[in-house]
């Protein structure tokens, strides 16, 4: 069984730590805490505004049998910090993460006085985690760059900008087996029965918990016969007919219509940017692909069809 020292030991030992944090051993001078990611508070957390900058920028704060500890890695654990964690003073949170990098390397120390890199299974793993750094490395080098805000803002400008607002409708439907139970359905609703609560109790559709409510949509969301009856019926309006589906009949009546405006490019920007990279990755993908011999094989060992052959004059140097 393999382990690593969970995060839940440093909380416990930052939470046990912060009675005392007045009292909690604080970096070398000239040391603050930005340099880990994490905004030190108060005044005595930074040096003053006319301490020079000191002159080594990642200085030794540790050392196990003469292994260096850098102020650099405390820095790259704070960020796999919890999220709870990372907002605590620097001073508080210092001693615990040096000593979280101690137990790290004398761990790591050990493993190989104990010659656990020649294990088979350890090496196996080396070179997975090897291997998924490299994977990751190399789309930050080819894919991430293809991600400009230029593209991010030519694709806005593709699919929203100088678009008019989208009707949206907010609708409950009623969903039943036969016609008849929907006809008399209608004929209760004419009566003055609720359409929630008989949604809730008739209703064989997922969304009969919450009354039949199904929030807003856009005409291309639902199906065509659907959306043909919602969009011609004002708010509090029911459909004088049910309308038949492959999952059967369905009461309708709109609750609220609205215009929506296209969003802001600042409103969308972060979606479209992870659009754009999950593009370029696949496209990152297709290219090495392309550029290298590919067999699948079926598990009784016979070649899967591997589609188009590669086609080597295609390859830069080849």
């Amino acid at each position: 069984m393999r382990f690593s020292i969970s995060w839940l030991r440093l909380g416990l030992a930052v939470a046990a730590a912060m009675p005392m944090a007045a009292r909690a051993q604080t970096p070398p001078s000239g040391q603050p805490g930005g340099g880990l990611g994490i905004a030190p508070t108060g005044a005595a957390a930074r040096p003053p505004a006319a301490t020079p900058a000191p002159a080594n920028a990642d200085p030794v704060v540790g050392s196990v049998e003469g292994h260096l500890i850098y102020l650099s890695e405390l820095g790259d654990a704070s960020k796999t910090l919890p999220e709870n964690l990372r907002g605590m003073p620097f001073d508080t949170l210092y001693p615990v993460l040096l000593d979280r990098m101690i137990d790290h390397e004398a761990l790591v120390i050990m493993a190989r006085r104990a010659g656990l890199e020649q294990k088979k299974q350890v090496q196996h793993d080396i070179q997975v985690a090897t291997e998924r750094i490299l994977e990751g490395a190399y789309l930050g080098e080819v894919a991430a760059p293809l991600v400009t805000e230029q593209a991010i803002q030519a694709r806005y400008n593709r699919q929203y900008a100088n678009r008019p607002a989208t009707e949206e409708v907010r609708a409950r439907h009623i969903l039943v087996t036969t016609e008849a139970e929907a006809r008399k359905v209608l004929e209760d609703l004419k009566k003055g029965a609720d359409f929630a609560t008989i949604a809730r109790v008739l209703s064989k559709d997922p969304d009969a918990s919450k009354g039949g409510d199904l929030g807003f949509f856009r005409r291309e969301q639902v199906w065509p016969g659907f959306a043909d009856v919602a969009f011609s019926l004002q708010p509090g309006q029911v459909a004088p007919n049910p309308v038949k589906n492959e999952f059967g009949w369905h009461v309708i009546k709109v609750e609220e219509r609205r215009l929506v405006a296209p969003p802001s490019y600042s409103d969308i920007h972060d979606q479209l940017k992870q659009e754009l990279l999950a593009a370029a990755v696949q496209q990152t993908i297709q290219k090495a692909r392309a550029q290298l011999a590919i067999h699948r094989f079926n598990l009784d060992g016979s070649e899967l069809d591997t589609g188009p052959k590669l086609n080597t004059e295609a390859i830069p140097g080849r």
